[in-house]
């Protein structure tokens, strides 16, 4: 029998967000104006050092605004095919980075973080590697420790009860649940 499960974590409360993004949008617009203003001139013939540092810092500018602006609107996805959970992290609902594969089975540990565990593996001198695949705090926030290509690494995550559930069936032993 196959076990599979995908789903996407996004931002609960993405007010703030929305805001930057807005606001990045519009100075993103701006900067590039005021970046093409002094491309123009530059072809023009006029090549003098205000208009080329305007036409760098201008264009920097709107570049930074670019990025920021689709950084507002992040989202990951956790798959989990067979006791191997993928993590995905989606950029702007139009590029797609893959973060993470590891099979379920590597974990030590996969509990809560309100575990008493968490806090001594968080500073534990072991542990290279943090990765951090989450975008809401709270209760529903889940850590891992794996091993992988020797390398001692740490997860948090946010999973869904159903994807605990699973995780449980490929390895009852490690995982605790709430």
């Amino acid at each position: 029998m196959d076990y599979f499960h995908e789903e996407s974590v996004t931002k609960v409360n993405a007010g703030l967000n929305s805001i930057i993004y807005v606001i990045c949008y519009i100075g993103m617009v701006i900067f590039a104006l005021f970046a093409l203003q002094g491309l123009i001139t530059i072809m023009n013939g006029i090549i003098n050092i205000p208009a080329i540092a305007i036409t760098l810092v201008c264009g920097a500018l709107a570049y930074g605004c670019f990025v920021l602006k689709n950084n507002q609107r992040i989202e990951y996805d956790y798959t989990f095919t067979n006791g191997i959970l993928d993590i995905a992290k989606i950029i702007n609902n139009s590029k797609r980075k893959k973060l993470l594969s590891v099979d379920v089975r590597e974990f030590e540990v996969i509990a809560p973080i309100s575990d008493e565990g968490f806090k001594r593996m968080l500073h534990h001198k072991g542990i290279q590697n943090r990765y951090n695949y989450f975008l809401n705090r709270g209760p529903g926030l889940y850590y891992g420790i794996f091993t992988q290509d020797g390398v001692k690494s740490m997860l948090v995550f946010e999973p869904s009860d159903k994807l605990v559930e699973l995780f449980k069936i490929f390895n009852p032993r490690n995982v605790k649940t709430k």
